[in-house]
């Protein structure tokens, strides 16, 4: 295959008992049955807060499952729980065993390769960072490796979280944003080992398109919806929406794209839904 096709949803934020963001995800899915890409990536947050419901998992596995594309989905924090992270951060509903265990067992492993186009694409669980689960290493051991037989083949890289926003070594402005500093040292130099050209994300809710070095860094929009500006400062574009990704051997095109139909609920919406 010359040319491979991939669009990327995420942070869709599923749940049949509070449904208020389901809207957008059937826009997206409309769009992507229109397209028909070769593959979906989603790149986490799935569920609205699969730690307290695991329904909301089961409701978020169906929905992907209607799609008109084969898909490959890593989890995010309201899917597994979230990782320890900078400046002693530990999360209120941290990630266990159990919780990743129960996203496996609806949507296969929660870390992945796929080659195609001359390109190698690979799928991270960022929550495991700093975790100590066992997982942990073994994800990093597998990265490694991964890395490493890629040969002269150009990576792509897919996870939840940023791995930073503008340097490597940062001052980190909110802990549980990011890639702990502490996991950055092994993760780049796993990634410089390779041909990483691209970085692509989700989790912050905003847009963003930016390069370290020869690794373009993509911060896919959610689907679900923006936070105000009080709650969470702007660094990227504050729009609902997807990317759309075309592989090939020269290299890859991404398009951000932001469907006017998309709807941005409002702040008592999310109030209702989260404690923001």
């Amino acid at each position: 295959m010359n040319t491979f096709t991939l669009i990327q949803i995420t942070d869709t934020h599923l749940s049949r008992e509070r449904p208020e963001f389901s809207g957008n995800f059937e826009i997206a899915s409309k769009l992507i049955g229109k397209v028909k890409p070769d593959v979906v990536v989603h790149t986490g947050d799935i569920a609205v807060e699969a730690t307290a419901r695991s329904d909301d998992l089961l409701f978020g596995k169906e929905a992907m499952d209607s799609l008109d594309a084969p898909y490959y989905a890593i989890p995010g924090n309201h899917d597994v729980g979230d990782n320890p992270s900078d400046h002693g951060y530990m999360p209120p509903k941290p990630v266990t065993d159990a919780l990743v265990q129960t996203y496996e067992d609806h949507f296969g492993p929660d870390h992945w390769v796929i080659d195609q186009a001359g390109w190698r694409l690979i799928g991270l669980n960022a929550q495991l960072f700093s975790s100590g689960l066992a997982r942990e290493q073994q994800q990093l051991d597998w990265l490694v490796e991964t890395l490493a037989s890629a040969d002269a083949r150009p990576v792509a890289v897919f996870c939840h979280k940023p791995l930073l926003r503008d340097a490597i070594h940062e001052p980190v402005d909110v802990p549980y944003r990011y890639v702990p500093l502490v996991n950055r040292g092994p993760l780049v130099a796993a990634m410089d080992a390779a041909d990483v050209r691209l970085f692509a994300c989700g989790h912050v809710h905003q847009a963003r398109d930016h390069w370290r070095g020869n690794t373009r860094h993509v911060w896919c929009p959610a689907t679900a919806f923006t936070l105000p500006d009080d709650v969470q400062p702007r660094v990227g574009d504050k729009r609902c929406g997807l990317v759309s990704y075309r592989f090939s051997p020269r290299g890859v095109e991404v398009d951000m794209q932001f469907p006017a139909a998309m709807h941005h609920p409002e702040a008592d919406v999310l109030r209702k839904v989260y404690a923001i």
